[in-house]
């Protein structure tokens, strides 16, 4: 009897394991205010690339992947106001949905009375760079519709809102996406923006197979250098494989006059050192990932040198979020359910839609099957109570900051390059669109190579003495002078010029025997000197 109970028990098990795998269905059909079908509406899932549009009879039908238990479907067309509806998976079964949209008037009277005026040029470069961020993969995207798009200005605070009578649409050549955004809050002053709105991502990689790999290469570092992947390394206690590290600020400082130490900061007491377990909680109940801190947070990520840092001793890139209610909640992949007000200052702050990437997007490493949110690592019951005062406020809610001028501010000057340089590399205004890695290839001697299975370059001399070795793991990767920084190592070195853009860049040049220009052993393997714009 025994027996039989167990087999029925591991029977029940298998059922329900393979009953969580199943993808579900959604069908439905979307009419008009007036009952009429509505033929090429679309319809997605909010924030990722699972969509269809409707046939002639208004019809539609989409496959969701097993994983998402809880999804935002939304209906849109152009010239009506957008219709949510939230749905629970059906695993076996399918969800059958009816969606009736409203003209959409408001749109209508605006864009009637909208036209360019004299500023239209400072208000269309507001907004485009708010919408697009102004990192060098948003020279690459352009807004399709700019036509829908009506912008005022207000005079007295330099704000800029905008509204469209249609979706914008964003063609991403560097990531290889067409976006549709249906905006439904845009407002800007060219340094702090607040957004909000629904999101669909078409998949648009290019034939050609050497863009093809480079979109894929730029979708791989976008998401890993994104403020969503922090919140999954977050979820995953595993913040060190991508060089994050946490400090609350329990003072902010306006403005640094000049450069200090971070160790300064910490001695003091004013930045504290924090774990991903004493600020981030899962909620098994919500089925969510809480974010909670009284404090400021900046986030350093080491793996990305900065120029413009205020730390003398820890010259990265570094992002702050500020939580004015103390919390704000988010899915297992990194995406904000709840913002609630949340500020982002600095890096993460220039991030538009140039680095977006959907909900479903799998980075490469990743398993093809991702595992259901309840056996993620560290998971457990949620020990963490929202403030009895908090109060969510209605418009925030769905919408996040970006401060784009930070709390942290620099103004320093540094020394002219210390060593006389073997060969300098000539920069012409056409290399802007190209990686500094191009140019280190116009260096005589210096070996340049991409590995696309570990997605790592390789940068060292050839023919140097001190780069010969019977030991296969010997390191002859080129030291580096990086505005009068010295570095060494592969594991510093590569990641540092990699996340230097070219257009920042002042000048690049070489000493091909670093140990006689001074820089001691660790200079052996030669030397790159590289100085950015200030």
């Amino acid at each position: 009897m025994q027996i039989r109970y167990l087999f029925l028990f591991f029977l029940w098990i298998s059922h329900t394991s393979q009953s969580q795998d199943i993808a579900w269905e959604i069908a439905g059909i979307v009419y008009d205010e007036a009952g009429k079908a509505l033929p090429s509406a679309a319809v997605y899932i909010n924030n990722t690339s699972i969509g269809a549009s409707t046939d002639r009879s208004g019809k539609f039908h989409i496959t969701v992947p097993a994983r998402y238990k809880k999804v935002e479907l939304i209906a849109s067309f152009v010239g009506y106001k957008p219709e949510v509806k939230h749905l629970l998976a059906a695993p076996g079964r399918t969800a059958n949905v009816v969606f009736k949209l409203d003209i959409n008037n408001v749109i209508r009277e605006v864009v009637i009375t909208g036209k360019r005026d004299k500023h239209w040029k400072r208000k269309w470069r507001i907004f485009q760079t708010g919408l697009l961020g102004d990192s060098p993969l948003a020279r690459q995207c352009r807004i399709v519709n700019p036509e829908s798009i009506t912008l005022n200005l207000d005079e007295q605070t330099g704000r800029v809102t905008a509204i469209s009578n249609q979706p914008v649409l964003i063609e991403n050549l560097a990531l290889g996406y067409r976006v549709s955004f249906q905006m439904s809050k845009f407002e800007s002053d060219g340094k702090k923006t607040f957004l909000s709105g629904y999101k669909f991502f078409e998949n648009a990689l290019l034939e050609d197979p050497d863009k093809k790999k480079k979109q894929i290469r730029n979708r791989d570092t976008a998401f890993k250098d994104s403020f969503r992947n922090f919140l999954v390394s977050l979820t995953r206690k595993n913040l060190d494989s991508y060089g994050f590290e946490m400090f609350t600020m329990k003072m902010t400082r306006e403005f640094y006059l000049t450069k200090i130490p971070l160790e300064r900061e910490v001695a003091s007491g004013n930045f504290v050192p924090v774990s991903a377990d004493s600020i981030c909680v899962f909620d098994k109940d919500k089925g969510h990932f809480i974010l909670h801190s009284k404090y400021p947070l900046i986030v350093f990520q080491r793996k990305h040198y900065s120029s413009t840092s205020v730390f003398s001793d820890y010259p990265f890139k570094y992002s702050q979020i500020v939580l004015p209610n103390q919390y704000c909640t988010f899915t297992e992949n990194g995406w904000l359910i709840a913002p609630n007000g949340i500020t982002i200052h600095d890096a993460w702050a220039s991030e538009g839609f140039a680095e977006l990437l959907p909900i479903d997007y799998l980075p490469p490493e990743s398993d093809t099957v991702i595992p259901s949110i309840a056996l993620i690592q560290h998971s457990g019951k949620v020990k963490w109570d929202a403030p009895a005062e908090t109060k969510l406020p209605n418009v925030e809610i769905q919408q996040t900051i970006l401060d784009k001028e930070g709390l942290l501010q620099a103004d320093f000057k540094l020394d002219t390059a210390l060593v006389t340089p073997d060969y300098v590399v000539s920069i012409n205004e056409t290399d802007r669109s190209g990686s500094i890695f191009d140019l280190l290839k116009r260096i005589p001697g210096l070996r340049v190579t991409y590995n696309e299975r570990s997605n790592e370059y390789r940068v060292h001399f050839v023919e140097n003495n001190a780069n010969i070795s019977a030991d296969s793991n010997f390191d002859n990767t080129v030291a580096l002078l990086l505005d009068n920084v010295f570095y060494s190592g592969a594991s510093t070195v590569v990641p540092m010029l990699n996340s230097i853009n070219v257009s920042d860049l002042k000048s690049i040049s070489a000493v091909r025997y670093g140990s006689s220009a001074g820089f001691g052993s660790r200079g052996g393997n030669g030397t790159l000197i590289v100085q950015t714009k200030k």
